[in-house]
């Protein structure tokens, strides 16, 4: 089921209020003063009053009938009524609970490397060492990458990549739930990864995917169509389940002798990626941060886009403190830069282009491998913008993000009460009025059918009570899930 950021809600039903006591001590007294007054005007000359006929109809009668009376007037204005809103309101706390949690989705950065023109790029942009460098417009090489003899470029960056990932590589490996995903220009570049991988005799032979320059995988989305995020096989219905560890390897890397001027900066990042199976089997797992769930909105309307993303509250608007950005345009930095301006956060900005020349594709991953970098440095939360062909594309990386700690009201364990204790004493009030009222040498057979009937009731009312709760559910899901 897709994830919807403008998720609706359903109003929050306030609690009931029973009815004062005083209303039923009223009951009380005004079915006494009528049984006991009708007994004593109509009760036979020279019969002595202290018979268990006196007593029953005059006080017994009325006290049974005013327990009935108040258990029903009970059940009419507060029982059901907060048996429905109770119920109501803990369909729309998990409606809550689960929306919240779907958008705090994500993947783990593990590790990660990062290769760019400029040396501790994150670190300097954010003044934490050194000044930040200017470049804009100048188109850089990664100067640090160079081939050797029968070795490619190419290969001599993917070792610099890999290298400092082996020892969590070989524990990937180890899972057996792993592959490797490359974003990259180039032909045949798996050939290349896998001559790095024997070279630095990494274990196994991993599997190699590709994904186009032009694709923005969500962070809480398959990659892939014949993959799925169901937990077991028998829901996954010829999909395999998405790999616990997942290595992305980004680059560009201009052409050696190019018959025109390359037209954006050289850049390579490498990320260990765990996903959400992974950090729900093993929550301690040592990691960056999170890359969360992407919000993808059309140029003109990031304002929305952002607030919509702010609403679902992955963190605290307050730990937002960086932003980043690369490869915006027109009308999607300009709406861009003005809706993090309004929003009220308060962010230190940081472009990409200015700093290292224009930018290819690959940017996408240099800043998620920068931000999370520096929010495991305890920068606070930081918020990506990038463009897409739909219009921007806008994402949170934390540290961690906000556990779901949606408050319960107390009263709403109301609705978990199935056994409907005041419509039973108001069927056992009947019963009982009936046996006390009919005379005992009345014609039995119609309270015998009478008394059965109520003891129907009861067993319907049980039965209701238990059908109610999904009823209850099922309405506010339909209506808002």
């Amino acid at each position: 089921m897709d994830f919807k950021w403008n998720q609706r809600f359903p109003p929050e039903y306030a609690e009931p209020k029973p009815l004062s006591g005083w209303v039923y001590l009223l009951v009380f007294v005004v079915l006494i003063c009528l049984f006991a007054g009708g007994t004593i005007l109509t009760w036979p000359q020279g019969t002595p009053v202290d018979s268990k006929e006196f007593l029953r109809t005059a006080l017994g009668a009325p006290l049974i009938v005013g327990v009935t009376v108040s258990a029903l007037l009970h059940v009419l204005s507060y029982d059901d009524i907060v048996y429905e809103a109770a119920n109501k309101n803990g369909a729309r706390h998990a409606l809550l609970s689960d929306w919240y949690a779907r958008g705090r989705q994500g993947m783990a950065v593990l590790d990660s490397v990062i290769l760019t023109p400029e040396p501790d790029l994150a670190e300097r942009l954010l003044k934490l060492e050194g000044s930040p460098p200017e470049n804009s417009g100048k188109v850089m090489s990664l100067d640090s990458v160079t081939g050797r003899e029968g070795q490619s470029r190419r290969g001599a960056l993917l070792v610099k990549l890999l290298t400092p990932l082996i020892p969590r590589l070989r524990e990937a490996v180890r899972s057996e739930s792993f592959d490797v995903v490359l974003q990259c220009d180039g032909e045949e570049p798996a050939t290349d990864v896998l001559a790095a991988w024997l070279q630095l005799e990494l274990p196994g032979k991993p599997r190699i995917r590709r994904i186009g320059n032009d694709r923005n995988p969500g962070f809480a989305e398959v990659w892939f169509k014949d993959e799925t995020f169901a937990p077991y096989a028998c829901y996954s219905y010829g999909t395999e389940a998405v790999p616990k560890y997942r290595l992305l390897l980004a680059w560009h890397v201009n052409d050696e002798n190019p018959d025109t001027p390359p037209a954006a900066s050289e850049a390579a990042v490498a990320l260990l990626l765990g996903t959400a199976m992974l950090m729900s089997e093993k929550p301690d797992t040592k990691r960056q941060a999170w890359l969360l769930r992407q919000i993808v909105g059309e140029a003109d309307q990031v304002d929305k886009s952002l607030e919509l993303l702010l609403r679902a509250e992955q963190v605290k608007r307050e730990h937002v403190h960086h932003f980043w950005h690369s490869r915006l345009k027109g009308l999607a930095q300009h709406s861009t830069l003005g809706a993090v301006r309004d929003s009220g956060l308060t962010v230190t900005e940081h472009a990409l282009d200015p700093a290292i020349g224009p930018q290819a594709p690959v940017a996408r991953w240099l800043l998620a491998a920068l931000a999370a970098k520096m929010a495991h440095f305890g920068q606070g939360t930081q918020l990506i913008a990038l463009p897409d062909e739909k219009g921007v594309i806008l994402n949170l990386v934390a540290r961690e993000p906000d556990s779901v700690s949606l408050s319960w009201n107390e009263w709403y364990d109301y609705g978990y009460r199935i056994l409907p204790v005041w419509r039973l004493i108001v069927c056992m009030g009947i019963a009982a009025s009936l046996i006390v009222l009919v005379p005992d040498d009345s014609e039995s057979t119609s309270v015998t059918v009478m008394l059965w009937i109520t003891g129907l009731a009861a067993v319907a009312s049980i039965v209701w009570r238990v059908c109610a709760i999904r009823l209850y559910h099922r309405q506010v899901w339909n209506e808002y899930g």
